[in-house]
C-alpha cells in the first residue's frame, strides 16, 4: 500500500444526525454548512450529499452555486451523490426516477460531483441480466455528459447479492464511466470475503465505503445495516485485509466512510466527524504493517 494518505469522504449518513435513510422523516439533523465545515474540521477531503438533503436545501431558497462555495470554503473537492434508485423501472416509478435522475445531474454540474451512487433492482420480478445491463449503460452515457462516474452499490438482499453478480451486470455493461461502489459491510454480510475484490478489475471499482461490525448479525438484515455498524476498527470485520485486496487490485480512488448506528447518531456533529474520520483513517496505517 503506498504512503500517501486516501482521500476520504464523509457520506452523507456520516454527518447527519440523529436520522435514518430508511425513516421517513429522513432529512439531516445539522445545517449542510456546519457539517460541510466540521468535515473538514476532522480531515476529510470529501463530502457526500443525500438527495432529501440537497431537495431541502433548494426549497428554501438557497442555490447550489453557495453550497458549491461552502465545500471550496472547506477545502472539500471530492463529492459523492446519494442515491438513484428506478433507473431500471418503467411506469410511474421510472417517472419520480428520471425526475430524482434530472435534479441529481443539476447538483453534480454546480457542485462538480465526481460520481452518483445508485441502488440496484431489489424485487425479483424486474428486469435482469441484459436488459439491465443496458439501461444501466444508458445512465452511465448520459451521467458521463456532466462529467460523473456511476457506482452501483451491490446490496446482500437485492437482485445483485453478491459481487460477482454486481460485477457481471457492469462489465455487460461496458461502460467506461461505470462500476461498482464496494462497502465492506454489504461484502461481509453477503457471505463474501474481504479478499475477493482483489480480483475486481480496478476499472470497475467506482468508489468505496469503510465501517465496522460484529461478525453475527444483530437483529434481521436491515437492523443490523441501519442499527449496528461500528466504527473503523471497534467491530470484527478485517478492515486492514479489505484494503490491502483494494491495493491489489490497482484501486485508488475515494474512501466514503458510512457509519449507521444508534449510538453513533446521538454524537456531536463535530465529535462524529472526528471519531470517524481517525478511526478510518487508522486502518490504513494497519493495512500498511
Amino acid at each position: 500500500m503506498t504512503a500517501s494518505p486516501p482521500a476520504l469522504l464523509a457520506t452523507c449518513w456520516t454527518t447527519a444526525g440523529d436520522t435514518r435513510p430508511d425513516r421517513a422523516d429522513n432529512l439531516g439533523r445539522f445545517p449542510l454548512p456546519d457539517r460541510i465545515e466540521a468535515a473538514a474540521r476532522a480531515g476529510y477531503a470529501g463530502f457526500g450529499f443525500w438527495l432529501g438533503d440537497l431537495l431541502a436545501w433548494r426549497e428554501t431558497g438557497k442555490s447550489y452555486a453557495a453550497l458549491s462555495r461552502h465545500l471550496a470554503d472547506a477545502g472539500l473537492p471530492v463529492v459523492e451523490l446519494e442515491f438513484l434508485s428506478g433507473w431500471h423501472a418503467t411506469g410511474e416509478r421510472r417517472q419520480r426516477s428520471d425526475a430524482a435522475r434530472a435534479e441529481l445531474f443539476q447538483a453534480a454540474d454546480a457542485l462538480a460531483a465526481r460520481h452518483i451512487k445508485v441502488m440496484p433492482p431489489f424485487l425479483p420480478d424486474e428486469i435482469q441480466g441484459d436488459a439491465l445491463s443496458a439501461e444501466f449503460a444508458v445512465l452511465c452515457a448520459e451521467a458521463a455528459e456532466h462529467g460523473l462516474k456511476i457506482g452501483l452499490e451491490m446490496l446482500p438482499f437485492s437482485t445483485l447479492p453478491n459481487l460477482a453478480s454486481a460485477l457481471a451486470m457492469a462489465e455487460r455493461a461496458d461502460a467506461p464511466n461505470g462500476g461498482l461502489l464496494i462497502d465492506i459491510w454489504h461484502v461481509v454480510r453477503s457471505g463474501g470475503a474481504v479478499g475477493e475484490v482483489a480480483d475486481i478489475p480496478a476499472p470497475f471499482i467506482v468508489s468505496v465505503e469503510l465501517c465496522d461490525a460484529r461478525s453475527a448479525m444483530q437483529g434481521s438484515i436491515t437492523e443490523d445495516t441501519m442499527r449496528h455498524r461500528r466504527l473503523c476498527g471497534e467491530g470484527d470485520f478485517d478492515l486492514p485485509g479489505f484494503l490491502s485486496a483494494l491495493d491489489a487490485a490497482g484501486y485508488d480512488g475515494p474512501f466514503g466512510v458510512e457509519i449507521l448506528a444508534d449510538d453513533f447518531r446521538k454524537l456531536t456533529l463535530d465529535e462524529a466527524a472526528r471519531r470517524s474520520f481517525e478511526t478510518a483513517a487508522a486502518q490504513f496505517t494497519a493495512a500498511r504493517g
